[in-house]
């Protein structure tokens, strides 16, 4: 039966037209579909990023001398990299350490706190340790102290630590976890867990008798005594073989602790920090990844490149992360022992330590590029430094100079007052918020940078991110404003104080025009130098006995008219000086008044003491 409504033919010409339209329709549609969604995620990816708080990249370098930096007037080692970082930010030119050695200074860094208000020092006057020795021992940064990684990580960073600690990493019974780092806000950790030591590069003579030392004579006169006892008593008393086997293997376990004590646990002259070389490379010689041990001892050549590789991937993965970071490295250049990569070997004018800054350069410049090629540079504050000034007296042995050049300020790595220890490099670089090429001459501090990097991010302060910890003044402050170039308000003078070890020896006062720096003690520098000898373990003490005693009549300086103080200090007689003095000598009577120093950490010997029941060991190394 036919349809009452036929349907029309439609020819196959006419049918493949039709769908040529509407596919070209569905076409056009599906690419502006296609427009649209981009841009909306576009629109989407910038609002995000606009929200998000910029990621945080501290460099840190180790004793590295002002002066051996291009953008601080060195014209003779190639520093390219760290010139440009210079370049794109703000560099600072009056930058301080809260201390000229590793562990405190570096304390400071991550809490804006004078070490010396929580203990992380040590006391001349007990012959302590300058720094923390050992991984198995006791000492630490207090798990009170907020550190800048803690607040971070209260405002849901990431964060992450590359490289040297050298703050305590609390090892438990047998060394099973040693978590330093971790217990201090930082999700992972791969590094040092001290600092590196002239004895890591060995190897040195497990077995050691040396007869013209008493204790080894004594230890041989006992044990022939011993054996001659044993031989006795099996010949003329009738003592069983199995007797006689017995008494000769626990009098051997015996004589061989006492000597492993006398050979490598204090008890002879080569045991400068407490352990022999051959001891202090095994035992402290390590790479951590988290709590755990993965490398041990260190593998010195190329260790730059693998810190950087390890950055690389931290910074790979954040890219593909909606919270923003902190990567926290620390470099393990340029403090001795001098060692670089087979590429950077040579490179330098200025032999293997020119070599290590060069290398450290260049691994600054492939930090750099990762920022670039995970599309993070944009967002992320960056910020350069030195944990304190360059070891002028530092030698290897053969005679050859392997420590920094602190430009022309007097002094170097652990002279807590003379300004060659505690003036550092530093840079800091945000683009779109900090200008680019501009110079800070403001003194500024190490100590400022966590309520700098809160403020430059728009976070809360670090009382407000960490409200449960006990409130505790700092001692840094923000330096955003001026990092920005604002004009501030007035304000009351800042005044800096310089502790060496845990005992004040100069005081700074920064005015509008003036920076007055006010000794209270002076090395006795060898005549001529500005050092107190030459080796790679020698520095200046800060013992009492081994300084000027100028708090009878301070000197008196102008940072701004005297830069080097190469010229007399302010005569006691002027005006100046009496007002300027008499400011600071009353700032001091009320800070001392006011702050409560603990007993420093470094100065207990049970603190500082290797304790092999907390030694960590890895057995797959």
């Amino acid at each position: 039966m036919r349809d009452a409504c036929p349907r029309p033919v439609t020819r196959p010409s006419e049918l493949g037209r039709e769908e040529r339209t509407r596919g070209s329709q569905l076409a056009v549609m599906a690419r502006w579909r296609a427009w649209f969604l981009a841009a909306a995620a576009a629109a989407a990816a910038t609002v995000s990023a606009a929200r998000r708080p910029p990621n945080i990249l501290v460099i840190l370098a180790d004793d590295l001398g002002i002066g051996d930096l291009g953008c601080y007037g060195n014209d003779t080692i190639r520093t390219p990299h760290i010139d440009k970082l210079a370049s794109q930010g703000v560099k600072l030119t009056h930058h301080l350490a809260a201390a000229a050695l590793c562990t405190p200074s570096r304390a400071a860094l991550l809490t804006g706190r004078y070490p010396f208000r929580y203990g992380l020092v040590g006391d001349d006057a007990n012959r302590a340790a300058p720094v923390l020795l050992h991984v198995a021992s006791r000492a630490h940064l207090p798990l009170d102290e907020v550190t800048l990684a803690k607040a971070l990580s209260a405002a849901n960073y990431s964060t992450a630590l590359v490289g040297k600690w050298h703050l305590g990493v609390q090892c438990g019974f047998l060394g099973r976890s040693c978590p330093g780092p971790l217990n201090h806000g930082f999700d992972t950790f791969f590094g040092i867990p001290v600092t590196l030591f002239f004895e890591f590069r060995g190897p040195y003579a497990f077995w050691k008798f040396d007869f013209s030392q008493p204790s080894y004579q004594r230890l041989l006169g006992t044990w022939v005594v011993a054996m001659a006892s044993i031989a006795l008593g099996k010949k003329y008393l009738g003592w069983r073989t199995r007797t006689v086997i017995l008494l000769l293997l626990l009098s051997n376990v015996f004589f061989f602790l006492y000597w492993f004590r006398v050979a490598h646990i204090g008890f002879n002259k080569e045991c400068l920090w407490g352990v022999s070389p051959w001891m202090h490379r095994m035992a402290n010689s390590m790479i951590l990844r988290q709590d755990k041990v993965v490398e041990q001892p260190i593998q010195l050549d190329g260790l730059s490149q693998r810190f950087v590789k390890e950055s690389r991937e931290f910074l790979a993965q954040r890219a593909e992360d909606e919270r923003p970071f902190f990567l926290f490295h620390s470099f393990a250049h340029v403090h001795t022992p001098m060692f670089s990569a087979p590429h950077m070997t040579g490179v330098s004018k200025h032999g293997s330590y020119g070599d290590n800054v060069e290398e450290m350069d260049e691994s600054v410049g492939a930090l750099m590029d990762a920022l670039r090629e995970f599309g993070l540079e944009d967002n992320t504050i960056v910020y350069f430094t030195s944990d304190q000034g360059g070891h002028v007296e530092a030698m290897d042995f053969e005679g050859r100079r392997i420590g920094g050049h602190n430009g022309h300020f007097k002094g170097g790595k652990a002279m807590g007052g003379a300004e060659g220890g505690i003036r550092v490099a530093g840079i800091y670089r945000y683009p779109g918020h900090l200008p680019a090429g501009t110079t800070l001459d403001t003194p500024t501090s190490l100590m400022d940078l966590m309520p700098t990097v809160l403020d430059l991010a728009g976070l809360p302060s670090v009382h407000d991110l960490v409200p449960r910890t006990p409130r505790k003044d700092l001692d840094g402050e923000s330096i955003a404003d001026l990092l920005k170039g604002k004009s501030l308000p007035a304000r009351p003078p800042r005044i800096f104080l310089h502790h060496c070890r845990k005992h004040i020896h100069a005081a700074r006062l920064v005015t509008d025009d003036h920076v007055y720096k006010m000794y209270l003690y002076k090395h006795k520098w060898f005549p001529g130098t500005t050092q107190c000898g030459w080796g790679h373990t020698v520095g200046c003490s800060c013992a009492k006995a081994m300084m000027h005693d100028l708090t009878e009549q301070p000197e008196l300086y102008d940072l701004v008219r005297d830069p080097y103080e190469d010229h007399d200090p302010i005569s006691p007689e002027t005006d100046e000086y009496k007002k300027v003095v008499g400011a600071l000598m009353q700032h001091l009577d009320q800070w001392n008044r006011s702050v409560h120093y603990p007993t420093p950490q470094l100065a207990s010997r049970l603190d500082i003491a290797w304790l092999p029941w907390r030694q960590p060991v890895c057995f797959n190394c």
